[in-house]
């Protein structure tokens, strides 16, 4: 009985140290399972710098002739000459229309054979001045009547020259709007004339770019009918900002020897520029949208600090900042989802 009570004791004893052991392990397994309130998070990170940049403008454009003309009439007359094709190629002060000029030369024949005899006359009298035959007053009044008679007549040459519509400068020529027999009015268009020889593309960029544009900076376009992109030069900058746009006109020319280039077409615009002072430009990825506007974080004594930024203009990769990081500023670039404020950072890798 003695020994059963022994065994009894043993056991009991040897159930509360397994049940304490037990316990004990359980207390440490809970203890591991808790997290780190605040883990060490691992990050690339951005060192920030005063930096010259250069950004590509990306807009719309429009393709132009060189020159441009609308070939009309000065005067209302009847067409009786085309001296034109359709489509083709002209030449500087080549005949384009002749319109009926048969009252001018009757004219201008009739006053040059009166401005002959005035001319007669005068040359009479002037001998019959000389020697006392007339007065100066009736040489004059002969003298007047020629001079008047060839202004007339010079008057009348101009009235003519206006029955010959010319080319005033090489270039392609449009479709006619007009037949022969047809009377056509002032300001009436005939055609249209255009020089195809040079191409110019007029687009227009925000007004924050407008210091850093420069004559003779390289322009790249491409057009929905041409597969290669385009060279231009910009040759010409409006000189103040449109202020309903609040953008800038720039006019950039290309050769177009091979006619590939067609005038009134639209045009993706690419251009680069360059900034004249030096700014602090950061990768995108460290930025972080808000309601307000944009936030970074800095590491800052080897913690995460929430910056909120100012940004400028961009780049393919990168921002301008212009408020909120001084050069020497470390900012994230990844894992920017799992860092909070205050949270620890470790650098893997600084860019």
């Amino acid at each position: 009985m003695k020994r059963l009570l022994i065994l009894i004791g043993s056991a009991v004893v040897i159930a509360i140290l397994v049940l304490i052991k037990i316990f004990a392990f359980s207390g440490k397994k809970e203890k591991a399972a808790t997290p780190n309130p605040n883990p060490v998070i691992p990050v690339e990170c951005f060192v920030a710098r005063d930096t010259l940049a250069d950004y590509q403008v990306e807009t719309v454009g429009t393709l132009s002739a060189r020159e441009r003309v609308d070939i009309v009439s000065e005067i209302s007359r009847k067409v009786v000459g085309i001296h034109m094709k359709e489509g083709a190629f002209v030449k500087a002060g080549q005949l384009l229309f002749k319109l009926d000029d048969a009252d001018i030369t009757s004219r201008i024949n009739k006053l040059t054979i009166q401005a002959r005899l005035a001319r007669s006359n005068e040359d009479r009298d002037k001998v019959l001045l000389a020697s006392g035959g007339i007065s100066q007053e009736r040489f004059d009044e002969v003298s007047n009547l020629r001079q008047t008679l060839e202004a007339e007549i010079e008057v009348l040459k101009v009235d003519l020259a206006k029955t010959e519509i010319r080319a005033p400068f090489s270039g392609k020529i449009g479709l006619r709007n007009t037949s022969l027999g047809a009377l056509v009015s002032p300001g009436h268009v005939l055609a249209n004339l255009q020089d195809v020889g040079r191409i110019t593309v007029d687009f227009s960029v925000p007004e924050r770019y407008s210091p850093s544009l420069r004559i003779g900076t390289p322009v790249l376009f491409r057009t929905d009918y041409l597969p290669a992109e385009q060279a231009a030069t910009i040759e010409a900058i409006e000189p103040a900002v449109d202020q309903r746009t609040r953008t800038l006109l720039v006019r950039a020319s290309t050769p177009n020897k091979e006619g590939n280039l067609v005038p009134g077409t639209s045009a993706k615009v690419a251009l680069t520029l360059v900034e004249k002072t030096k700014n602090i430009f950061v990768p995108t990825s460290a930025l972080i949208p808000s309601a307000s506007g944009y936030t970074v974080f800095l590491k800052k004594q080897g913690k995460a600090q929430l910056t909120p930024v100012k940004t400028g203009i961009r780049t393919r990769e990168s921002v301008q900042i212009l408020e909120g990081i001084l050069a020497g500023d470390t900012l994230v670039l990844t894992n920017i989802l799992r860092v909070k404020k205050g949270s620890p950072l470790k650098i893997i890798k600084t860019n």
